[in-house]
């Protein structure tokens, strides 16, 4: 779930309930749209700046598709860029690119072969590059773990790729397509969804059950915490993590508890708590302690208001 700057509209694509489609939510209002986008079997969201974002379009592996638009008029695609067919183009408003991530990664097929790749973006040259990874090969079990993600390290010319059951987030340079290193993480076999804290300097990090803070400068885990305990001895994993606009909380969505949690970003300590029911998977905060949430298997709004632990 991604938000603009003054929140005044949540953004999902749960690709199990939405498929080609943008959830809209406008909190003021509290009024749910749906937005057909493409044919595509899901999406994918991705924030930008000046409140641009874009969307991956994953279609059967034929063609991948990343469209970039504003907040203030989502169904509008300002441009395109499409591969397909072993051919790549980058066609519309090449401007917005400086707003948006230039990398993606999506699963491709093409004569020569088939695999997750990554996809550049480069408005300057008016060119989408498509680059395999030499790295993911027989070493990982590519019938359960794909790529996630694709994250851009702030100020330098370096990715790191998540990979599903994985703890190890590998760095990558897509300048020389070099792996360069790995972080460890929590040792939870999780799917790694990665955000840099804007405000301190750090890389935040979900690994399964438990949430991880990392230095960006010497990839070193400064905290970690779980969040989520096991039920009758089977490990229960948590749902997406987002920030407040000041970065001064982190909400966790917790489905397997039927809540969503308020973190110190300081410590990880557990500050806060909407009881939503249902069970959340994504989430959205406000400023006045709002949050918005989906359902994990039917996508349906779940929201409160998160209060103070001692006083539930």
């Amino acid at each position: 779930m991604i938000r603009d700057r003054q929140g005044l509209a949540f953004l999902s694509a749960m690709g199990w309930v939405d498929r080609g489609s943008l959830w809209c939510f406008d909190p003021t209002r509290e009024i749910e749209t749906r937005i057909p986008l493409s044919d595509a079997n899901y999406l994918s969201l991705h924030a930008g700046s000046n409140d641009y974002f874009s969307v991956v379009h994953h279609f059967d592996g034929n063609r991948v598709e990343v469209t970039a638009h504003r907040f203030a008029a989502p169904p509008d695609v300002l441009s395109r860029a499409s591969v397909g067919n072993g051919s790549s183009r980058l066609t519309g408003d090449l401007s917005v690119w400086e707003f948006l991530p230039r990398y993606y990664v999506a699963y491709y097929t093409c004569p020569a072969w088939s695999d997750f790749a990554l996809l550049c973006i480069d408005q300057h040259r008016g060119t989408v590059e498509v680059q395999t990874f030499d790295w993911y090969n027989e070493d990982y079990d590519k019938g359960c773990q794909g790529i996630v993600s694709v994250t851009e390290v702030p100020g330098q010319d370096l990715l790191i790729v998540s990979i599903q059951r994985d703890s190890h987030p590998v760095l990558y340079d897509p300048i020389v397509r070099r792996k360069v290193g790995q972080i460890g993480l929590a040792g939870r076999g999780g799917n790694p969804r990665l955000y840099f804290r804007r405000t301190a300097g750090e890389l935040w990090a979900d690994d399964y059950d438990t949430i991880v803070r990392i230095d960006p400068a010497s990839w070193r885990v400064l905290a970690s915490r779980r969040l989520q305990s096991a039920a009758e001895g089977c490990a229960q994993f948590i749902g997406k993590f987002a920030f407040d606009s000041a970065e001064s909380v982190c909400t966790v969505a917790r489905p397997f508890s039927g809540d969503v949690i308020g973190l110190d970003p300081r410590t990880l300590r557990i500050w806060y708590r909407c009881k939503t029911g249902g069970q959340p998977l994504e989430v959205g905060i406000l400023g006045d302690m709002r949050v918005f949430a989906r359902d994990w298997k039917s996508g349906a709004l779940l929201k409160g208001r998160l209060r103070r632990r001692w006083m539930l």
